[in-house]
């Protein structure tokens, strides 16, 4: 959810010409993340030029038919190691996540990143870090959280609502 929210706005935020959606079928979502994302749309639009899918290498790892990407130029932006059949575009595999890697994108660009954005790519950073445990945390995860947080992160709100509400279904989504 965080990086879908911090790709929407850092994309509304410097290309305002730009149609921006997210798209999500209607499922419940736990609270515990759901709570960062802005508007959400349900399919896609019929002007729709471009998917990028973060976070989820290939098709079957998103939650939506196969079908709506036939005729759609699709884009993956990762940190997961590379498959076989996974969605050309850009991988970095030393990213503890894919908001790290659109953090610095962001940073390295000069966009504009408004607080509902850094406060959704802090919040990815710290989901694929498990509240900066895992292994993959490096310095470069410390590094872009301390600058989201600079710029308005909520980091107080992301460590209660992601870790300290601790729902039935949350935990069957760990157990997965």
């Amino acid at each position: 959810m965080g990086a879908l929210e911090g790709m929407r706005c850092l994309l509304s935020d410097n290309f305002p010409h730009l149609v921006v959606d997210v798209v999500m079928p209607q499922e419940d979502f736990d609270a515990h993340v759901f709570w960062v994302m802005g508007k959400t749309e349900e399919n896609f639009s019929d002007t729709t030029d471009c998917i990028i899918l973060l976070d989820a290498p290939r098709l079957t790892r998103t939650a939506l038919p196969l079908e709506v990407f036939a005729d759609k130029k699709v884009l993956c932006i990762d940190h997961h190691e590379s498959f076989e059949d996974s969605i050309p575009g850009y991988v970095d595999s030393h990213a503890s996540a894919t908001c790290l890697i659109l953090t610095e994108m962001a940073l390295t660009l000069g966009w504009k990143i408004s607080v509902q954005a850094a406060t959704a790519l802090l919040m990815g950073i710290y989901t694929d870090t498990g509240g900066f445990i895992h292994r993959s945390t490096d310095t470069r995860s410390f590094v872009a959280a301390a600058e989201l947080m600079r710029l308005g992160a909520d980091q107080v709100r992301i460590s209660t609502e992601v870790f300290g509400n601790y729902t039935l279904p949350y935990l069957h989504d760990v157990g997965r």
